[in-house]
């Protein structure tokens, strides 16, 4: 991600721990989490624990440059490593501005157990797509906990209250108030959305006949749905393009050849891929504000709501010029952008048509420009992003003029002398000074008599 303008290395910040850090949570946050975020990431997590006071006094606070030097990075990778760590719900960034100045105050989180890491649709998808599936079931294996007993052995092991008796108890409100200050804070959620409104009953029994394990299914919904929406699938379609995907021994899930099965079917049967009546994800809503809207606008507002991304980047392309058409790089980047969950599909289309109508073609880096400016202008929906389309475009028609930076010609000044019609000025000569020119000339003949010999 792009860093924002306002996150220097000269601001302040202060750390708070949410929860307890134990060694395990160590061993996991090596294991499981460095394959997502990255060594620099998790030497910031683990610097910042490391250093994490027991009591935050908002007083006392430290630069930035501080962990500049710690980690041996720049600004520009300190912001990466922070946001990654955001994203899988280690950190939580806050920032205040007060008469000290701006300050971030990093909030740490333990990892999530192991067995809850591996169970989340989330975490544990993206850690079988960095490492693959030999490492991934080598790390599974790592963290399954196998119970020595079995049902015939009987458990005779004490209650609590046979070993230990109370003498003194406290009341119920001062015993809930102490409770109330060791509690952890609840670790904050990573999701990747797998559509509640979805069909997977339907895409499960249409899947029946092949070797599909349920499990797998299950377990990589998100990733599915991703796909759905990008392209607009119903699950009728989406459960054809699993088929072919599925490995006949293992069950598994190809989802890398679900993802280009989905592109070679839409590149054969685009614009007629899927009826507009079972597309997967509903139609984003209209503002209420449409109504302040032209006729052009709606109607644009109503194209963006109805098609799919990769759908509308098509139907853009081929409304300006119909050989044109979306190239892999333009596609993947897209991609990107709706599994950030930063805008709605809608938004996005009107973004498409936005940078199309100035060029042919998109790449990441315009996107993300782009993109992270509506985010920093509060646009929510395709209303707001043609707001901030005509602030826009609004704020640079008032912008003054930029000076050349060429120097104006120099011009030289010519001298007096070199003029056509020059007459040199006439001056009175003093009795003293024909007096030495006299002298001079005398001198001179007489040199010219004697030869120059001086004798």
């Amino acid at each position: 991600m792009q860093r924002p303008a306002n996150f220097m290395a000269q601001d302040d910040y202060i750390i708070s721990t949410a929860t307890y850090f134990s060694n395990l949570d160590q061993d996991v946050a090596i294991s499981l989490y460095q394959p997502l975020i990255g060594p620099t990431a998790l030497a910031l997590y683990l610097s910042l624990w490391q250093v994490a006071p027991a009591t935050v006094a908002l007083r006392e606070r430290q630069k930035q440059t501080a962990l500049l030097d710690m980690l041996g990075v720049s600004l520009d990778e300190l912001y990466e490593a922070r946001v990654r760590l955001e994203a899988v719900a280690l950190l939580q960034t806050y920032t205040q501005v007060d008469d000290l100045g701006r300050f971030y105050a990093y909030e740490l989180h333990r990892p999530v157990e192991p067995d809850s890491f591996f169970h989340d649709p989330t975490l544990g998808l993206l850690l079988y797509d960095r490492v693959g599936e030999q490492r991934y079931h080598q790390l599974t294996e790592r963290y399954t906990l196998r119970n020595v007993h079995n049902a015939n052995w009987t458990n005779i092991s004490a209650q609590l209250l046979d070993v230990f008796s109370l003498t003194r108890v406290a009341p119920t409100e001062q015993a809930a108030a102490d409770n109330a200050q060791v509690r952890q804070k609840p670790t904050p959620a990573v999701t990747l959305g797998d559509g509640q409104g979805f069909d997977w009953a339907l895409v499960a029994q249409l899947l029946r006949r092949t070797n599909v394990d349920v499990s797998e299914l299950e377990r990589n919904r998100a990733r599915l749905y991703q796909i759905a929406k990008f392209y607009g699938l119903a699950p009728v379609d989406l459960a054809r393009l699993i088929e072919p995907a599925v490995d006949f021994v293992t069950g598994g899930i190809d989802l890398r050849q679900v993802r280009l099965y989905a592109e070679q079917t839409y590149q054969e049967q685009a614009p007629h891929l899927v009826p507009k009546s079972t597309v997967a994800a509903a139609p984003e809503p209209v503002a209420a504000a449409t109504g302040k809207l032209s006729a052009d606008e709606a109607a644009l507002v109503a194209r963006a709501s109805k098609l799919s991304v990769r759908e509308f980047l098509e139907a853009t392309k081929k409304a300006k010029n119909p050989n044109m058409y979306a190239a892999p790089n333009e596609i993947a980047a897209l991609r990107k952008l709706v599994q950030r969950h930063v805008l709605p599909d809608a938004t996005i289309n009107v973004l498409v048509d936005y940078i199309l109508q100035t060029n042919d073609s998109l790449n990441q880096a315009y996107l993300d420009a782009i993109v992270n400016r509506w985010l920093k202008a509060g646009v929510t929906d395709p209303a707001s992003a043609l707001a901030e389309i005509k602030a826009f475009a609004e704020r640079k028609t008032r912008q003054p003029a930029r000076r050349s930076n060429s120097r104006p010609a120099r011009q030289e000044q010519m001298p007096a002398w070199s003029k056509a019609d020059y007459k040199p000025k006439e001056q009175a000569v003093s009795s003293s000074q024909q007096a030495e020119i006299a002298a001079r000339l005398a001198a001179l003949r007489q040199l010219e008599e004697h030869g120059g010999s001086g004798q």
